[in-house]
């Protein structure tokens, strides 16, 4: 009998406990759905969505700042081209009047070997010389 009496006190006081754990679930449940998610996952979604809207802004930052670097690069590549082509252009025209300047100075040395002598010298009187402004100016020699 007492084997009996032991058996059905420990039936009640597990069955008193399974009781008191269910109640106290059946309470922590409610309490976590009317609070909501946990304040650490939170402050952590509400961090993480502030990290992620900064990022974005910087990307776009970012792309502004690599738009802007392409648009000069090609500007710069543009000038580089217009400046080779002008270089280019003045090379040519250097050449040519280098040429223009030898034909001249041929052609005065035929009209000099083509004058009389007496007045190759009256000619070797008259020099052109250059002033301060790069422009030619005849200046007579003094006999």
């Amino acid at each position: 009998m007492e084997l009996m009496f032991d058996h059905q006190v420990m039936e009640m006081d597990i069955s008193k406990q399974l009781h008191a754990y269910e109640v106290e679930y059946h309470v922590l449940q409610d309490e976590m759905l009317d609070a909501g998610p946990p304040p650490d996952d939170s402050e952590r979604l509400d961090k993480l969505e502030k990290t992620n809207v900064q990022l974005k802004k910087q990307n776009m930052d970012l792309l502004e700042k690599l738009q802007a670097a392409r648009q000069k690069i090609q500007t710069l590549e543009t000038s580089v081209e217009n400046f080779l082509s002008r270089e280019s252009k003045m090379k040519h025209m250097i050449r040519s009047l280098e040429q223009e300047r030898g034909a001249y100075q041929r052609t005065i040395e035929r009209m000099r070997s083509s004058l009389p002598p007496d007045t190759l010298t009256d000619v070797e009187m008259t020099q052109i010389k250059t002033g301060p402004n790069g422009k030619a100016k005849t200046a007579a020699k003094k006999p």
